[in-house]
C-alpha cells in the first residue's frame, strides 16, 4: 500500500517509525484550527499546527532552538560523566536529527543553539553569516580576581596561546560590575575564552554565553529552558536582525 504524504511527514517530525506514524493519523484524535482531520481526505500539511492527542505540535521542515544551557550538562549525545542537553529537549526533537551548533563546557552556562538544518549549523560554527558578516559570540566572565583595564586592552590586543600558529583577538573587552568582564570573541579555538583569560594572569571561575551571531539569551528564559527561534538572519546573507 503507497504510504499517504501526511505519513512521511508525521515521521520527519521524529514522531516515530513509519509503522508508528501510520497509527497516529489512521488512530489518533487529529485537530487542525480546531476541526479534527480526516484521515480519509485530508492530509497534513507543513506549516500545519496540529493537535494530536492533546499535545501541540508545529509541523516545520526544520527546527532552531536557543536553549538556556545549565552548569553541569556536556554537549553531547554521549555525555560521560553529566546530563546530557539533548535530556532537556523534546524527544521528538532529537529523533529528527536536532545538533547543537557548537559546544558549551560542562561548567558554563548560557545560550545554546540547535537545528536540523546542516546549513544554519555550518553557518554558525564556520563563523560566518553569508561572506562578510562574522559571528560574534560574547561571554560574561568571572575570573579569580577583578579583572583590570591592562587585562582588558592585552586582550584587545592580541594574546599568543599555546598550539595556536596566530595571535587570538578579543572582539571587544568591556568591565562589568564586580570586576567581571565582557569579552567579544569571533573565532572558536578549544577552550578559548579560558586560555585567553588565563594569558592575560587571570583565572576564569564562571563563565556564561550571552549572545551568539544576531541570536541573545532572553531575560526571562529559565535555566534550562528553551525556544524556537527564526533562522533568517542567519540565513539570509548580511544581516544584523537580533531575534
Amino acid at each position: 500500500m503507497k504510504v499517504r504524504p501526511s505519513v512521511k511527514i508525521l515521521q520527519s517530525q521524529g514522531l516515530g517509525s513509519r509503522r508508528e506514524c501510520e497509527n497516529i493519523f489512521w488512530n489518533s484524535e487529529i485537530f487542525r484550527d480546531g476541526i479534527q482531520i480526516d484521515p480519509e481526505i485530508d492530509e497534513i500539511s507543513l506549516g500545519d499546527t496540529l493537535l494530536i492527542d492533546g499535545k501541540s505540535f508545529e509541523i516545520t521542515q526544520h527546527k532552531y532552538v536557543l536553549m538556556h544551557k545549565p552548569a553541569g550538562y556536556e554537549t553531547s549525545h554521549l555525555p560521560s560523566h553529566n546530563p546530557s542537553v539533548f535530556d532537556l529537549l523534546p524527544k521528538h526533537y532529537i529523533k529528527r536529527g536536532l545538533q547543537a551548533a557548537g559546544r558549551l563546557d560542562v561548567d558554563t552556562t548560557g545560550l545554546l543553539l540547535f537545528s536540523d538544518d546542516g546549513q544554519f549549523i555550518h553557518r554558525l560554527i564556520s563563523g560566518k553569516v553569508g561572506t562578510k558578516q562574522e559571528v560574534e559570540k560574547i561571554y560574561e566572565v568571572t575570573g579569580a580576581r577583578p579583572f583590570t583595564e591592562l587585562q582588558l586592552q592585552r586582550l584587545l590586543e592580541g594574546v599568543d596561546l599555546d598550539d595556536e600558529p596566530e595571535i587570538i583577538y578579543a572582539s571587544k573587552a568591556n568591565l562589568l560590575g564586580n570586576g567581571r568582564l565582557e569579552l567579544g570573541i569571533t573565532t572558536g579555538k578549544y577552550h578559548q575564552v579560558k586560555r585567553m583569560v588565563a594569558a592575560v594572569g587571570n583565572h576564569v571561575e564562571a563563565l556564561h554565553r550571552r549572545v551568539v551571531g544576531p541570536y541573545e539569551l532572553p531575560t526571562d528564559l529559565a535555566v534550562g529552558s528553551y525556544i524556537e527561534v527564526d533562522p533568517s538572519p542567519v540565513l539570509n546573507r548580511n544581516t544584523s536582525k537580533t531575534v
